[in-house]
């Protein structure tokens, strides 16, 4: 049971930990007058919102429980940590590159504060950190693995207990809470800002990806929950041109370990495709492709809208009617489920948002992306959501198909940052052919 680290009002104290005895805990104001405006302990923020009972309350983090100017937050002190025997039972064998990069991220920690992994989708980069988090953890200091994502803290979950079966890792986000201990924390990063000034090593997984990289309140929580002289590493695919110059060093890996090229999606362009989406309908040439793709692999096919998910789902269910499918989204309840489901090979075809654009691996898979001019897959997305295909296994003819009616931008570019990787992965050997 953890109970330092983490910053919580008296009733989150008494949901997650009953049992512990707040009056040894650490109290502070939960929010302090700064002028006319209150500064919130927990997130930074300064605000004048307040509540009929002439009270004020933080509205930007209001999502983690209401924080206003008559409650407080209870910490314990860090204790600090004594250097110990880590376990790292993983079996796998690294590439060249990406043992050149694992070595390298740590001995490069004394001549910088930050760095960037930038490798393509299924490059390894999370077996790279293996060796980095094993120094950083025998040393006696705290490490925690962070995302805006629910799916990619769960994979890094999973991946992360198999490799250090030994070491007692917590998993927080909304959806769960699988507390262990305080010194090896997989979270949201929104769950960071429980924590203040406490982490020696702060890894951002898709450090890209939405809210990350439109909402200022979520790098405030890296900041603040990392100690002053931590180290801080980011992980993307899709890492834009200023944070790739922002960092003090930098890892670019163009390759996955198989050493089969990234696929390169197919356009599949279809007339009055809108209209055909609206109506809950697909023409014939559509469904023949995802037939086709179905008699090799399992198909993922991405949707730019909840409401569209559930026309095409009906859609599939009439003209599918021997396929194995089902939907997953933000807001549903069996998301987990259905995405282990998947990972076993449950469904022939699984429906989604851009909620699986990223951090989640399946074997034998197939992708489509439907309406892939819609707005919400920019560049970043509709390489992300290719990477899904061809991750791990057995080669299986894996194809990525961007059905649209139109050639956008974002479209363009990401075909060509795509084969840009394969030709850079060509010339330093790390792939076979193309």
């Amino acid at each position: 049971m953890a109970i330092t680290g983490q910053r919580l009002l008296r009733q989150e104290w008494q949901v997650f930990y009953p049992d512990v005895d707040l009056n040894q805990a650490r109290k502070i104001p939960a929010m302090n007058a700064v002028g006319e405006r209150w500064l919130c302990q927990r997130c930074g923020n300064l605000s004048r919102a307040a509540l009929p009972a002439s009270f004020f309350y933080c509205p930007v983090c209001l999502a983690l429980g209401r924080i206003t100017s008559h409650s407080f937050l209870y910490y314990f002190p860090v204790k600090e940590l004594s250097a110990r025997k880590v376990v790292l039972v993983w079996s796998g064998v690294f590439s060249a590159a990406q043992e050149k990069i694992a070595r390298r991220l740590v001995t490069d920690q004394p001549i910088g504060k930050t760095f960037l992994l930038w490798a393509v989708t299924g490059a390894g980069k999370t077996e790279i950190l293996f060796p980095l988090i094993k120094a950083v953890l025998e040393k006696g200091q705290r490490v925690v693995l962070t995302s805006p994502r629910v799916d990619v803290c769960n994979e890094l979950y999973l991946r992360f207990r198999q490799a250090f079966p030994k070491e007692k890792i917590s998993l927080f986000h909304g959806q769960e809470r699988k507390d262990a201990g305080d010194t090896f924390v997989i979270c949201t990063v929104h769950q960071l800002l429980r924590y203040q000034d406490y982490f020696d090593l702060v890894i951002v997984d898709e450090v890209d990806a939405f809210p990350y990289s439109t909402d200022p309140l979520l790098p405030q929580a890296v900041e603040r929950a990392q100690r002053e002289k931590a180290k801080r590493i980011y992980l993307s695919a899709t890492p834009n041109k200023k944070l790739r110059q922002a960092v003090d060093c930098r890892y670019y890996l163009p390759a996955r370990y198989h050493r089969r090229p990234l696929v390169l999606p197919e356009v599949l362009w279809t007339l009055n495709l809108e209209k055909l989406l609206n109506r809950g309908h697909l023409n014939k040439k559509i469904l023949r492709r995802i037939l086709l793709l179905l008699t090799k692999n399992h198909v993922l096919l991405f949707c730019p809208s909840i409401q569209l998910l559930a026309k095409i789902e009906s859609y599939f269910k009439a003209n599918l009617v021997d396929s194995r499918l089902t939907t997953v989204f933000s807001k549903d309840k069996e998301r987990l489920i259905k995405v282990e489901n998947m990972r076993e090979g449950r469904y022939d075809l699984l429906l989604t948002t851009t909620i699986l654009e990223r951090g989640v691996t399946f074997e034998n898979i197939s992708v489509v992306v439907l309406q892939a001019s819609h707005r919400v897959f920019n560049q970043a997305a509709l390489v992300q959501i290719a990477g899904r295909a061809d991750r791990k296994g057995a080669y299986s003819e894996a194809e990525v198909v961007f059905v649209t009616s139109e050639m956008t931008r974002d479209i363009k570019i990401a075909i060509k940052e795509i084969r840009n990787h394969n030709q850079r992965a060509l010339q330093e050997g790390l792939i076979d052919a193309l």
